[in-house]
């Protein structure tokens, strides 16, 4: 059962950052240079507000924080496993 609440987690997780990235790239500023390879995109995931037009950035905000939480959900299912795999061996 933890397998699989690891890859829902992570999936769904990762879903919901692609979303998040997908609509900056929509709602991308024009005074700033378009999104290209050498955009971070860890930047773009934290600090969306210095890419984005202010009118989405909520909805790019709360889909960005959905994706850290349950990415760390899945972090959390693993080391669950870890611990109780451990605490059996002993």
């Amino acid at each position: 059962m933890r397998p699989v609440l690891f890859f829902v987690f992570l999936g769904i997780g990762i879903g919901f950052l692609l979303v998040g990235l997908f609509l900056t790239r929509q709602a991308w500023r024009p005074d700033i240079p378009p999104y290209g390879r050498r955009s971070r995109l860890f930047q773009i995931a934290l600090h969306p507000e210095r890419f984005a037009t202010p009118g989405r950035l909520g909805t790019i905000r709360a889909l960005n924080v959905v994706g850290a939480v349950l990415i760390l959900c899945a972090i959390v299912v693993v080391a669950l496993d870890i611990v109780a795999s451990m605490s059996a061996a002993s």
